[in-house]
């Protein structure tokens, strides 16, 4: 399988960014969009980089992107959850 563009080594290493980031992202919450934010999103662009690359540095790029989209992903989904909460008001 070294020819496919995902593998065991695209899954581990975005299992582990997701735990990377998430805890970026939720450690410095109040202050994520300052500091993880921009540092994500210079991450994002190296590993589309990476993600080039043929063979298992290729997947390696491809797992630091997916894993890399987790932090951004989950304050926007916080977010929503958290405004329809206020318009809801409480129950």
């Amino acid at each position: 399988m070294p020819n496919s563009l995902y593998g065991p080594v695209t899954f581990a290493v975005a299992v582990l960014h997701v735990f990377i980031v998430e805890f970026a992202t939720w450690l410095f919450m109040p202050y994520s969009i300052v500091f993880v934010l921009p540092a994500v999103l210079i991450y994002m662009a190296i590993s589309a980089l990476v993600m080039l690359a043929p063979g298992t540095v290729g997947q390696i790029g491809r797992g630091m992107l997916i894993g890399s989209l987790s932090g951004p992903l989950s304050l926007l989904i916080f977010g929503a959850a958290w405004a329809i909460a206020q318009a809801i008001g409480p129950i």
